[in-house]
């Protein structure tokens, strides 16, 4: 008779083995991870080449902390912190750099026929911070309140608050008005 299959380790023990240097335990915690890593970033940074970029350094930054990973952190919630913050950066630096025409005369979303919808990355992007990244996390990348109150650094209250105006604001860009309009998400300006 074979032996049982073995389960296969938490994401929380390879953290901890790729702290101490197992490099197989840090490919295996990219395996899992490395395609809702890019994904998070493109639906932060709208565009897969900075997406891209923006893994690379998640994953950098990722193998650079591992040594300092604490127990009891879950693996995800942590992951998606550094992922946050990558893309807040990468924000910054697209900020600082210079806008040819075509970007800065480019629609927000084809209006042409009112019954066409925005597509999700589109809607999402329109949804202003820190309501996009609790929606991101809470819905798409289905963390519990707890891991996302976590990878956020606020309390499951803030969560739960954030992720209510965040819908609110999602849907209001997701069924835009009969005119075609495109809204201004509530909480745009704070």
């Amino acid at each position: 008779m074979p032996p049982p299959p073995s389960t296969p380790p938490t994401d929380e023990a390879l953290a901890l083995a790729a702290g101490v240097g197992d490099r197989s335990a840090f490919a295996e915690l990219v395996a899992r991870y490395a395609t809702r890593v890019v994904a998070v970033a493109e639906r932060r940074v709208g565009d897969h080449h900075a997406a891209l970029d923006v893994a690379q350094e998640v994953w950098i930054k990722v193998f650079r902390a591992l040594p300092r990973y604490r127990r009891g952190a879950t693996f995800r919630s942590w992951l998606f912190s550094i992922t946050l913050n990558a893309t807040r950066d990468e924000g910054r630096r697209q900020q600082r750099r210079p806008r040819g025409d075509a970007d800065a005369l480019a629609p927000i979303a084809s209006t042409d026929d009112p019954t066409a919808r925005v597509s999700i990355d589109d809607a999402l992007q329109r949804v202003a911070e820190p309501y996009r990244s609790t929606v991101q996390l809470v819905d798409i990348e289905k963390l519990s309140y707890d891991e996302a109150a976590e990878a956020l650094g606020c309390n499951v209250g803030t969560v739960r608050s954030r992720l209510s105006r965040g819908r609110h604001a999602f849907r209001e860009q997701w069924e835009p008005e009969a005119s075609g309009t495109v809204t201004t998400a509530p909480g745009a300006n704070r």
